[in-house]
């Protein structure tokens, strides 16, 4: 009795096992994750079963000598076993394939993801550049300074800013793909807990679907919208020193007008500033 029953455990135990990992197999595939099956397609020699035949004599009269015979061995195709290997190649290649197939659409994806958000920093980065040189240029036409060393320099500023820029946002959208990697790992590795946990493979198969479409949703959205900010707006360009000249030349004049002159107070002869 006893026996019968650790047994009967064990064989619950066992086929427990067996459907978990089929479940983290077939979980896995959706992620484009699972090594190749190597596939061979079955060789049908392989299957022809050799009958051994000895020789033995043959005798016509009781006494006699007897004549050897030799009717050499026979063969036989063993249909079943050939149709289970060739069953078994044809699920191994299509194993195979759906576990490329998920690979390739996730990288596309993941690379997708990477490209929108380059390419969506990088309009707003040429827009901010080409304001910035409008700017740059009015601002040494108006200071007589377009066409000599100054207008020179300050456009190489704007290439530099410019360069910069590229290379954050090549950050940035690695950044953003590196996010959707993460997301869709994070989603295999609990799916994988889950298995462990009870989860069948049906429930992780669908889970994993609907979560992977969640990460692909969100990596877009936040790829779209990838932005610098005016990179340009806090560089040594003329244009914004002039304006922070200005800034500065408004507040001292709203000061003097507006503020109490008790507060302003006087200057000395020696630039001391007294109270009125």
């Amino acid at each position: 009795m006893g026996g019968g029953d650790d047994n009967s455990a064990t064989e619950r135990q066992q086929a427990t096992e067996s459907s978990k990992q089929a479940a983290r197999d077939a979980l896995n595939r959706q992620f484009g994750i699972g090594g190749a099956v190597a596939t061979r397609a079955p060789d049908r020699s392989a299957f022809n079963q050799k009958t051994v035949v000895a020789p033995y004599y043959k005798y016509k009269h009781e006494g006699d000598m007897g004549e050897l015979v030799t009717e050499g061995d026979t063969y036989a195709f063993d249909e079943a076993g050939y149709n289970a290997a060739q069953d078994k190649y044809e699920a191994d290649l299509a194993r195979n394939s759906r576990t490329q197939g998920a690979d390739t659409g996730r990288q596309t994806l993941y690379q997708n993801v990477r490209e929108n958000a380059y390419t969506s920093g990088k309009r707003g980065l040429d827009e901010a550049r080409d304001e910035a040189a409008r700017k740059t240029k009015f601002e040494l036409f108006a200071r007589g300074l377009n066409g000599g060393s100054e207008d020179i320099n300050q456009n190489a500023m704007l290439g530099r800013t410019y360069n910069q820029g590229l290379m954050d946002l090549g950050a940035k959208a690695d950044l953003a793909e590196s996010q959707f990697r993460g997301s869709d790992e994070q989603t295999r590795l609990g799916l994988l807990q889950s298995i462990d946990a009870g989860m069948d493979q049906g429930s992780a198969a669908s889970s994993a679907m609907e979560q992977m479409r969640v990460n692909a949703d969100r990596a877009a959205a936040e790829a779209s919208g990838t932005s610098l900010g005016d990179l340009f707006a806090n560089t040594g360009l003329i244009y914004n020193k002039g304006q922070a000249a200005q800034g500065k030349a408004a507040g001292t004049e709203w000061w003097n007008n507006m503020a109490p002159s008790s507060s302003r107070g006087s200057k000395t002869a020696n630039g001391m500033i007294s109270q009125v």
